[in-house]
């Protein structure tokens, strides 16, 4: 039995979208994975999920944390379902893109910074945050596991292959955030409410007010007066 030539076109056009791609990447969190911020509280929707990279010659650090934002390049961002009750059934809320790099090492993704270079064979990191100025009631959790690497950019390369598949469940015990916390994992930054969360925002120590400062410079030229006296 032959099949006709609409009912073939018809399989073929079924089976295009199941089509992979080497250069595609996904990405995220499980639906079981709880994501709080500094006070152990569930993120609500003003934070972004980013997968992205640092400028060349630019390594993050506590010591930098004011140029972060100035050379972060963003790759793809993710949707994020957060749940600000969760439900018996543990589920708090996930994130999860899919995002495929273009021939120039880019990506397709709307939120891909403008006029960033290629991301070929650069560390990947995923930044959650609520704001990008380092000052108290921000909260940032900054991640990345060895194997994320972006892959060399072919546009020819790999139509069947499976696509990369980033998870959260990547990170390793030693995989310490850069800021924040994974599974109990702590790296820089302050928290009220602690402990083995899959991932928790961490925020930021406020600086003395002008006022504390002029008050306490006060205090030290009283107390030096009195020790002359």
């Amino acid at each position: 039995m032959k099949l006709s030539s609409s009912i073939l076109t018809a399989c073929l056009m079924w089976l295009a979208p199941m089509a992979l791609f080497g250069q595609q990447i996904n990405w995220g969190s499980s639906i079981y994975d709880d994501i709080v911020d500094s006070e152990a509280q569930v993120l609500d929707q003003t934070f972004i999920f980013q997968l992205g990279s640092f400028g060349s010659g630019f390594t993050p650090g506590e010591d930098n944390v004011s140029e972060w934002a100035a050379n972060w390049e963003v790759f793809d961002e993710a949707d994020y379902n957060g749940i600000e009750t969760p439900a018996d059934d543990g589920i708090w809320g996930y994130f999860t893109s899919t995002v495929n790099m273009e021939a120039d090492g880019t990506s397709n993704s709307p939120a891909l910074t403008p006029g960033a270079g290629s991301f070929e064979g650069r560390s990947a990191f995923v930044w959650i945050r609520n704001g990008d100025d380092p000052v108290e009631g921000t909260e940032w959790l900054l991640m990345r596991a060895d194997s994320w690497i972006f892959p060399n950019a072919d546009p020819d390369c790999c139509n069947n292959d499976l696509p990369l598949e980033w998870s959260m469940s990547d990170l390793a015990f030693d995989d310490v955030p850069l800021w924040g916390s994974q599974s109990g994992v702590a790296g820089s930054g302050e928290f009220t409410t602690t402990g083995s969360h899959t991932m928790q925002t961490f925020t930021f120590v406020p600086e003395p007010s002008t006022a504390l400062l002029v008050a306490l410079a006060g205090m030290v030229a009283v107390m030096r007066r009195r020790r002359d006296s």
